[in-house]
């Protein structure tokens, strides 16, 4: 009775949680092209893939860092390949290959340490992609901006995908030696994304071969079958990073009038900004936190035993939290640098996902833990109440989502008239285009105008022109 009420609380999870996840999908179908899309889909559409690609090279202005070369080698690859089309998708895509990659890692940490079951394995994955989309501090630009999606939410895609690699090698009997030319070429695309992604996968990857390295001098099976490859992913990341610093392309820096920081204050304030961001989130997210927190306890206690001892679980949750803090000083270190000031929202979208991973691991730890010493159908009887109501609260929160499902009819029935106005514009020769405004405060994020200045005034020439092929834009005020 007990086998059977657990397994349908993991459905009805499994159920909600997927739920919640096609429906964030869903609305990306109404997306379209924002701020610095229009620049990257203008060059692509007229230099190319390759050709805007290598602008890696150039020292001249195109609207967007053209030292990051995966992010532009993708933006255009895109827009050459599937146009609006590849934009409307870029959610969903986003969040199946997420998720694969989470339970990939799971599945084979599950064979590596406790067999658990897939389903458990589903939902709690489910769970972590949901409440860090859920909370992210900005959700539209790593889920929806396709120039936001690359840089960030990408990377963590690829680092998956890499670690799922380096766990597979784990528990494999051997090795397999073609994995490494698979992971090579991964790290190298994912470190040319962005410059707070590059530092962040590369941080975390420095943690993982550092104690894959100890684990493989005290004999570990698993650091001695895993260690060539995470080794060769460190690699592939440094180098990745090391071209992102040195292109060309980053004269641009030199006009920039954001105050650096002195070196040596650097780890001061990152230390400070990473600690200040794990505060606010107990502040002013308690609940959601605390519910996750709980949710991954319960499913543990239901679905895990453990016979480590107690001061090894607690041994395992302070390295966790250690290492969490750890690698969410390494993202706030390039701001720290560059801005003297933390990462924007969509850069602490890094930080609120480490911080939910590191919860997650806690939490299981101290449910699997407790679940080995605890007996009775009531206490089960219990964990599942508790699961139910972390059930009800997810479910609230996909109806949160929805109701911004308006906004983004709304967006979209704007952006194709106006994309149909300036079309028509340009068939009539007409190439000075007057244009609806659309409202992008929801989501935080520029349209093809800024909120003042050229655009708002007299006619742009604003990539967004480029893109059309048109001499100006200008926006058509209410």
């Amino acid at each position: 009775m007990m086998k059977r009420t657990s397994s349908l609380a993991f459905i009805t999870g499994n159920a909600i949680v997927l739920a919640g996840l096609a429906l964030l999908a869903y609305l990306g179908f109404y997306n379209r092209y924002w701020a610095d899309d229009w620049c990257y889909s203008a060059d692509a559409r007229t230099l190319g893939t390759m050709p805007a690609t290598l602008q890696y090279f150039d020292t001249e202005t195109t609207g967007y860092s053209s030292n990051r070369y995966s992010l532009t080698f993708f933006s255009a690859l895109t827009e050459n390949t599937l146009g609006m089309f590849g934009n409307q998708i870029v959610a969903t895509v986003t969040i199946v290959l997420w998720l694969i990659g989470l339970v990939w890692i799971g599945r084979n940490l599950s064979r590596l340490i406790r067999p658990v079951p897939t389903s458990v394995i589903l939902l709690t994955m489910g769970f972590l992609l949901f409440y860090n989309l859920y909370l992210s501090p900005q959700r539209f630009q790593i889920l929806y901006w396709r120039s936001g999606v690359l840089p960030y939410s990408t990377a963590v895609i690829f680092w998956l995908l890499i670690l799922g690699f380096i766990t597979r090698q784990m528990i494999r009997e051997a090795p397999v030696k073609w994995v490494n030319f698979v992971v090579a070429p991964l790290a190298f695309l994912a470190a040319g994304l962005g410059e707070i992604s590059s530092v962040y996968l590369f941080s975390g990857t420095t943690l993982l071969l550092l104690g894959t390295w100890l684990a493989k001098r005290g004999g570990q099976a698993w650091a001695e079958k895993s260690f060539q490859t995470t080794l060769v992913a460190w690699l592939f990341l440094l180098l990745g990073m090391l071209t992102l610093i040195v292109s060309p392309s980053n004269v641009r820096l030199a006009n920039m009038e954001a105050r650096q920081s002195p070196l040596l204050l650097v780890p001061v304030k990152s230390l400070r900004h990473a600690l200040a961001f794990i505060v606010d989130a107990g502040r002013s997210l308690p609940i959601p936190h605390a519910i996750f927190g709980i949710s991954i306890f319960a499913l543990a206690i239901l679905s895990d035993r453990s016979t480590v001892s107690f001061q090894r679980a607690l041994l395992m949750i302070a390295a966790t939290a250690v290492v969490t803090y750890l690698i969410i000083v390494a993202i706030q270190t390039p701001s720290a640098y560059f801005y003297s000031a933390p990462p924007d929202p969509r850069g602490q979208s890094l930080s609120r996902f480490t911080l939910l991973v590191g919860i997650m691991v806690m939490a299981w730890t101290a449910g699997s833990w407790l679940a080995g010493r605890l007996s009775g159908n009531r206490l089960a009887i219990a964990f599942i109440v508790v699961l139910f109501v972390g059930f009800a609260y997810t479910a609230r929160s996909i109806s949160t989502i929805y109701a911004e499902l308006p906004g983004f009819i709304y967006r979209a029935q704007i952006w194709d008239e106006r994309d149909a106005i300036i079309k028509q514009a340009k068939a009539q020769g007409i190439t000075q285009v007057e244009v609806p405004v659309i409202d992008t405060a929801q989501i935080h994020t520029r349209d093809m105008f800024g909120s003042k200045g050229k655009g708002m005034t007299e006619f742009s020439e604003n990539c967004a022109a480029r893109y059309y092929g048109v001499d100006g834009l200008k926006a058509d005020l209410p």
